[in-house]
């Protein structure tokens, strides 16, 4: 009895493991229905971006100062959160350097590997590559599966050019000859993205608050693809 068990229990694992790549795949197929639109939003908002911008720049400033260490952060429209810090200060000198640097012409400062930004273009290419694999290898009668596998690995290898590319000329802005940082703070609790676990966040979170004076920083893009400032 106890043999059947375990050999139920690995042919379900197994059953698991080949339907993996489908579901991952329909999956990623339902973020086009949803990234495309944050990033038209996004690309719209000057400020959010140059907020994005100086986000990355501060955490690459803070791993120069003391690699290994790991950090996430996010933006928004007043400035952007880091955490994982040990002190407002340290990244409140962070974020100045980060400043003048980009100022200075440093755009690549702007870039992150591992900003969020990789994540979409994973699902991306990875739902453009499913409908590809299906609609080729339906009218072509190559191996479904296969091709659906190849064009997973293929969305794993190009998510980070993919996602360079993205960052450079959609979700960020280096030109912050109009921004300045204002003042560094602890984060609220109700200020993190993650609900209960937004408090224990805050404890090693904080927010950077960034002043705009640029007046067109702004805009909103129309369903027609105009922008109004």
């Amino acid at each position: 009895m106890a043999f059947l068990l375990v050999l139920f229990v690995a042919f379900l694992f197994v059953a698991f493991l080949l339907l993996l790549p489908i579901l991952y795949s329909l999956q990623a197929v339902g973020s086009l229905f949803v990234y495309p639109r944050q990033l038209k939003n996004m690309f719209g908002n000057r400020i959010l971006r140059r907020n994005h911008a100086l986000e990355h720049a501060t955490i690459v400033v803070m791993l120069e100062r003391e690699p290994g260490r790991r950090f996430n952060g996010f933006s928004d429209g007043d400035g952007f959160f880091v955490q994982g810090v040990r002190s407002a200060e340290e990244v409140d000198s962070a974020a100045r350097e980060a400043a003048r640097r980009l100022k200075a012409g440093e755009k690549k400062l702007a870039v992150h590997r591992n900003c969020g930004t990789t994540i979409v273009a994973a699902n991306l290419l990875a739902a453009v590559f499913f409908v590809g694999a299906v609609g080729v290898g339906l009218y072509m009668q190559w191996p479904l599966y296969l091709m659906i596998l190849g064009g997973i690995v293929l969305s794993l290898l190009l998510r980070v050019p993919l996602s360079f590319l993205l960052q450079r000329f959609v979700t960020t802005d280096p030109d912050l000859s109009n921004a300045e940082v204002g003042w560094v703070e602890a984060a609220k609790p109700q200020e993190m993205r993650g609900g209960i676990l937004g408090v224990l966040l805050a404890a090693s979170s904080v927010r950077v608050r960034v002043f705009h004076t640029d007046p067109n920083a702004v805009e909103m893009l129309r369903g027609d693809g105009a922008a109004v400032k």
